[in-house]
């Protein structure tokens, strides 16, 4: 069968800023901030300069721009010579098509003047695809991701051939051929972060590194450059901005010190209760202080005023939460317990939001909610056919509660906004005022959101229209027991006529079964500030705005502004609880590096360089106290757990929305459920069997699964005399012979005392140092150990 494994193209840093832009218009007030300060900070200010404005409002507009052949300057053939010269491997590969300009993404790059190349490596019967971009007027390199699966055939990773630093001045240097239009001198290393996510432990070793451009000396939030070296020191993937974006000036009018003391007189806090995330849900709460809203909006550097989360100026002191009145017409949820048809579905949805009839039900599927694994959900796409010639789809999409029949999530694609014919009826609509649109989404929240008028709040900023008139934007906030809720906001987003754009109902752990006493708050609001403060510091930098919003696309714009962010970038995420004082870790940020010491129990230990690279690895978490009790035993489900994660990280998800039924004796609700159907997927463990995954580890128990990770089940029936077992003053009580000489052979595990000690608990520290040595053993086994999803 032939396979096609093709990267999405352009991908770029213009893609990933436009998504980190509607981030932070979208979180609930200081959120954003706690979140990834520094980011939300750099993304909220809008261009004052009148000229720079007009250059990047024609960008944003880019669906618009069709490429001129007569304006090449690098030619194709220069393209593919140079693509070739940069990576030799590529000789392997075939070109298979080449075309000018950029037309299979919205909205397109503003620099239509692209070669889009596509690539085509066969292997036997398969063939693969993959994409490079470059600039046909500057000669840039833009983007190129190689994939060479036969490359990673059973490899010896470790040690590195060569070390991150030496990678990264190779990452410079191939940047200085790759795109001779930057200065290295203009690039600025994002210290402690890995662009390339979390990456395995098993598997290929590479190094990725994000540098942002500066311009006029001042960094510049739409463009990046990103490099990945691998461990013998070739470039596997480079990424940098297509555009040629306009700048305003760097001289600021308002000084530093005054921009930190308007940061200073108006940084405030607020009590929240706050979700702690692990295993990618919110697995606990705290009641905690976080910054406020308007305490992390930048500072125009030329008037010295503050930018709400829209660009515009503000002079809102603090959110003002308004009570959402209880309309006649609002969400019942269905009584029983059977679970509604897609037809029954379909007609929930169509009762609250108005879908153009020429759009019609193509798909729906009941499946599991991705992250509330307890609850069925439809989901269901309606699509309009007409729309599929231009190449962007016009479609509506939903979930909904398949028990209760609650609409979970909705949202509206139309490419591009201003075209359609389809959709001419929406477009003779008449257009509301701000106070007809702030009625209808009170009245949508009703019937979306159960008892909305008990348990949400309107946030009111002043002015809820979306620049250029393309629509509003409105934002709740659930409240509990009077305090305010994080990553309890929602927004609804309608486009001028009122119609529903978007809606996504928030997914969060149970907060009423936290049993958090608001009476045990020991921190102060006045302390809270003090540590939060001091946490920041003011950076003059370029600011942006623009991308999708809940109701509509908004022209991106450049502004010099004062942001406040992290003054050490390498924090992760935290919140300050309210009750212990103490910086709690709130959720993990993939590509951001973390320290050592965010382990504080493991200095000294004879494993520790073993426990740290899994803590690395977010293989091993710390606890809210900085410790991972290296001592402590773990069960037979925690190694499938740590041995799943160092091969596929994100492995949980592979399982979203698959119909979840018991695997090898493991319930769906057992926290190990999925590190067991991982298991049971690459043959670790017999399906057919009956794991016992709370059980704790032994020395035997863990040979046994070792010798399943490393294939060799059918070798260790022929190693149950083999005379290494003689060794051990204990061979008697071994029972499983074959794989304790298999792994002994290995290196894997030894004596303990003259004794292999078969019923013997595994501790934390000792399944670190186990892990390790497997991670080294790759290359020098007759088949892979392990399937790693990152090249």
């Amino acid at each position: 069968m032939k396979k096609k494994h093709k990267r999405t193209p352009g991908f770029t840093a213009k893609t990933a800023l436009t998504g980190m832009v509607t981030f932070s218009l979208v979180m609930p007030a200081g959120f954003a901030g706690a979140a990834s300060s520094s980011a939300a900070a750099v993304a909220q200010p809008a261009s004052s300069n009148v000229a720079a404005e007009k250059s990047q409002s024609a960008a944003a507009s880019a669906q618009t721009n069709e490429a001129d052949p007569t304006k090449v300057k690098f030619t194709k053939e220069q393209a593919l010579s140079k693509l070739k010269t940069l990576f030799p491997i590529l000789v392997e590969a075939e070109v298979s098509n080449v075309e000018l300009g950029i037309n299979n993404m919205y909205p397109a790059p503003s620099n239509q003047m692209i070669w889009n190349i596509q690539w085509n490596y066969r292997q036997g019967n398969n063939g693969y695809g993959f994409n490079s971009q470059v600039d046909a007027v500057n000669g840039d390199l833009i983007s190129t991701y190689l994939y060479f699966p036969d490359r990673q055939q059973n490899e010896s990773y470790y040690p590195p051939e060569i070390t991150r630093e030496q990678a990264l001045e190779k990452a410079k240097a191939f940047i200085a051929k790759a795109a001779p239009s930057l200065s290295v001198n203009d690039l600025q290393l994002q210290d402690n972060v890995d662009y390339i996510g979390n990456p395995a432990l098993f598997g290929p070793v590479q190094y990725g590194f994000s540098f942002t451009v500066l311009r006029n000396g001042i960094p510049s939030p739409l463009e990046n450059v990103s490099v990945a070296i691998a461990a013998d020191g070739s470039v596997r993937q480079f990424n940098k901005s297509p555009e040629h974006w306009s700048y305003p000036s760097a001289a600021a009018s308002v000084q530093q010190a005054t921009a930190e003391k308007t940061f200073s007189d108006q940084f405030d806090v607020e009590l929240a209760y706050i979700p702690i995330y692990k295993n990618g849900g919110a697995n606990s709460w705290i009641l905690g202080w976080r910054p406020t809203e308007r305490a992390l909006y930048a500072i125009d550097a030329l008037t010295g005023k503050r930018l709400d989360a829209s660009g515009a100026e503000t002079t809102v002191t603090s959110a003002v939460y308004s009570d959402v009145p209880q309309a006649a017409n609002r969400f019942v949820p269905r009584s029983g317990t059977t679970e509604l048809s897609s037809d029954e579905a379909a007609k929930r949805v169509k009762q609250v939001v108005s879908i153009p009839a020429a759009r019609k039900l193509v798909s729906s599927s009941l499946g599991d909610d991705y992250s509330d694994k307890g609850r069925k959900i439809w989901r269901l796409n309606w699509l309009d056919n007409e729309s599929l010639r231009t190449g962007f789809p016009s479609q509506s999409s939903a979930e909904v509660d398949a028990v209760t029949g609650q609409i979970l999530s909705y949202n509206e694609n139309r490419y591009p906004p201003e075209v359609g014919a389809s959709e001419t009826a929406k477009s003779k609509g008449t257009k509301l005022t701000k106070e007809q649109a702030r009625k209808k989404a009170i009245g949508l929240i009703n019937l979306l959101y159960p008892d909305a008028s008990a348990n949400l709040k309107l946030v009111e900023r002043g002015d809820n229209t979306l620049n250029g008139g393309t629509g509003f934007s409105f934002q709740f906030l659930r409240f509990y027991k009077g305090i305010p809720v994080s990553d309890g906001g929602l927004t609804i987003g309608l486009d001028n006529t009122g119609t529903l754009q978007s809606y996504f109902f928030p997914r969060t752990s149970d907060l009423e079964k936290a049993g958090i006493d608001s009476s045990a708050v020991k921190l102060t609001k006045e302390e809270a500030r003090a540590q939060s403060f001091d946490r920041y510091k003011v950076k003059l930098q370029y600011g942006s705005f623009g991308g999708y919003t809940p109701a509509g696309f908004i022209d991106q714009k450049i502004k010099l502004v004062y942001s406040p962010v992290l003054g050490d970038q390498a924090n992760v995420p935290e919140a300050l609880d309210a009750v212990t004082g103490k910086w709690t870790t709130q959720f993990q940020v993939p590509g951001k590096s973390k320290k050592e010491s965010d382990a504080s129990d493991i200095q000294g230990n004879p494993a520790e360089q073993a426990l740290s690279t899994l803590v690395k690895y977010s293989i091993l978490t710390p606890d809210k106290d900085g410790k991972v009790y290296p001592d402590a035993e773990i069960t037979a489900g925690d190694w499938l757990s740590w041995i799943a994660k160092a091969v596929t990280p994100y492995y949980p998800n592979m399982y979203n929305g698959a119909e979840r039924k018991p695997v090898a004796g493991v319930s769906p609700d057992s926290p190990y459920y999925d590190a067991v159907s991982f298991a049971v997927q690459n043959r670790w463990i017999d399906t057919g069997s009956t794991f016992q995954a709370d059980a704790k580890l032994t020395r035997e128990g863990l040979a046994v699964l070792l010798t399943s990770i490393v294939k060799y089940n059918k070798i260790s029936a022929y190693l149950q005399a083999d005379p290494v077992i003689n060794q051990f003053g204990d061979a008697a009580s071994i029972s499983r012979k074959g794989e304790v000489a298999v792994v002994v052979k290995l290196g894997l595990l030894q004596a303990e005392n003259g004794k292999f000690n078969p019923e013997g608990t595994v501790t934390k520290a000792q399944a670190a140092a186990v892990l390790l040595k497997l991670v080294e053993l790759q290359g020098k086994t007759d088949q892979p150990i392990g399937q790693s999803l990152y090249y």
